[in-house]
């Protein structure tokens, strides 16, 4: 009983101590969540050219002490979503996308590119521009807009993403999948496609930068600046050469790349 009473007392008598550290901490818990910040960004399904640009933006946020949450949609309602401010941006979009959807921001410079490149199941094939595309039935993926603009008034058979694209190239229900080339080459390794070709020259080059909503005031002017510095040494297209090798490498052995949590582009697998 006496043991009982000494506990007792003793923790009467520490109470106002417990109750000072009980603050201290609640107040730097309150501290962390006030400072911790988080941006949600969105990208088009399927698409592995996009996980360079992930991985830079991983990179770049970091660096401003922000997280980033990237959340992967059908390309056309990604856009939507960004623009409507539902989401903080878009990971990497072509030049000009602010034109249509004018409240997002670009910021420069530019993060990453593709070349616009023509699959079909016939080698020899003669492509040479645009307008050669004509008199045939081409494959994009719906909400892609360097592919939109490049078949605008042509017989097109939209899809959902590039693994349905390869599929209806190879099935014949298209001549031609117009496609990214570092998606159309990775497509065909990882899923063992050996009826389909590249053909060359590429169509054309887009530039590629990341879009953010333009209520991100604050935001905007701290990512272009690391971005600036970033491209500045050369770390942008060092990291675009060990992304897409690390995914080459991956689909080569069967695997798809680890954007669920990035770690074999990060050093940690």
């Amino acid at each position: 009983m006496f043991t009982h009473l000494n506990c007792l007392q003793t923790l009467k008598n520490n109470a106002p101590r417990w109750a000072g550290v009980g603050v201290i901490l609640f107040g730097l818990f309150l501290a962390k969540t006030a400072t911790a910040q988080t941006v949600v960004l969105v990208t088009p399904l399927n698409s592995v050219d996009t996980i360079i640009s992930e991985v830079i933006l991983r990179t770049a946020y970091k660096r401003i002490g922000v997280d980033i949450d990237i959340q992967k949609l059908p390309a056309e309602r990604a856009l939507r979503m960004a623009d409507a401010g539902k989401v903080t941006g878009e990971v990497q979009r072509i030049f000009g996308i602010n034109k249509t959807y004018t409240n997002l921001v670009r910021i420069d410079p530019s993060i990453n590119y593709i070349e616009a490149s023509v699959f079909a199941r016939e080698q020899g094939l003669s492509i040479n521009g645009k307008n050669s595309l004509r008199g045939h039935r081409v494959c994009i993926i719906r909400g892609i807009k360097f592919a939109e603009r490049l078949t605008e008034g042509m017989d097109v058979l939209r899809t959902k993403d590039y693994t349905m694209l390869f599929k209806v190239l190879v099935s014949g229900r298209c001549e031609l999948a117009l496609s990214p080339k570092f998606n159309g080459l990775y497509n065909m390794k990882l899923n063992g496609i050996s009826e389909v070709y590249p053909l060359s020259p590429a169509l054309e080059r887009f530039d590629l930068y990341h879009y953010i909503h333009v209520s991100q005031k604050d935001l905007i002017p701290k990512i272009k600046t690391v971005l600036k510095d970033m491209h500045k040494k050369g770390e942008l297209g060092r990291i675009r050469e060990q992304v897409m090798q690390t995914v080459y490498d991956r689909a080569a052995q069967g695997l798809e790349p680890c954007d669920d949590d990035y770690a074999c582009f990060e050093g940690k697998d």
